[in-house]
């Protein structure tokens, strides 16, 4: 490895330990509380070589929120393995988008949408990721349950009520801690999709033959 190799991967892994204190700092106090001193302490960096990946707290924020998302779209990809592999059911999905939206990585980006309503900056790097992680879903979703019921616009609006019901479980959770009631609103909502028809494809619901 040349000496121009070492001082690549040395800036790749300070921007790596870096953005995942971000979003440590980010997760524990908010992005407003969050400074590029705490980071830096973190991150276990000087302040000077933190500011020389991100001159400004706003590039250091966007980079992590870049971080992030991309992380995020790297596990629908591996849902989307598993689908192919016949590992990941409709049942299974749902579980785990719930679990999805209400761990940590969720309250980070809750931390980005309500920055994003007043921050062009912050909304210019969340929108083209956000998209990107929902597209990928959609074609996870399409897999499980394609028929000739549906249309695929049918197919999308019922993946997007299934997010913003659990976009709104996780934001409920942090002033409502009731595991009871989100299972049986879970339950409940797949049982509505199933008798909408979302719940498999239309060699699932005819079985072996």
């Amino acid at each position: 490895m040349t000496k121009r190799q070492n001082q690549e991967e040395r800036s790749r892994q300070t921007q790596a330990r870096v953005t995942q204190a971000t979003i440590e700092c980010i997760l524990a106090k908010g992005i407003r509380a969050t400074s590029t001193v705490d980071v830096a302490r973190l991150a276990g960096v000087s302040r000077g070589a933190l500011v020389h990946q991100y001159p400004s707290k706003t590039l250091l924020m966007q980079a992590a929120l870049e971080d992030l998302l991309s992380r995020e779209v790297e596990s629908v990809r591996e849902m989307a393995v598993s689908v192919k592999a016949g590992e990941l059911n409709f049942d299974s999905l749902l579980k785990a988008l719930h679990e999805h939206f209400k761990g940590d990585m969720y309250m980070v980006t809750l931390e980005y949408l309500t920055n994003a309503r007043t921050d062009p900056a912050i909304m210019e790097v969340l929108v083209p990721l956000a998209a990107k992680f929902n597209e990928s879903l959609e074609q996870i979703w399409e897999q499980l349950v394609a028929s000739s019921e549906h249309s695929s616009h049918q197919n999308r609006v019922a993946l997007n009520a299934t997010l913003c019901m659990m976009r709104g479980m996780g934001a409920q959770s942090i002033w409502r801690d009731d595991p009871e009631l989100y299972r049986d609103m879970l339950l409940f909502w797949k049982e509505t999709l199933i008798k909408l028809g979302f719940s498999a494809s239309d060699e699932e619901r005819r079985g072996p033959t």
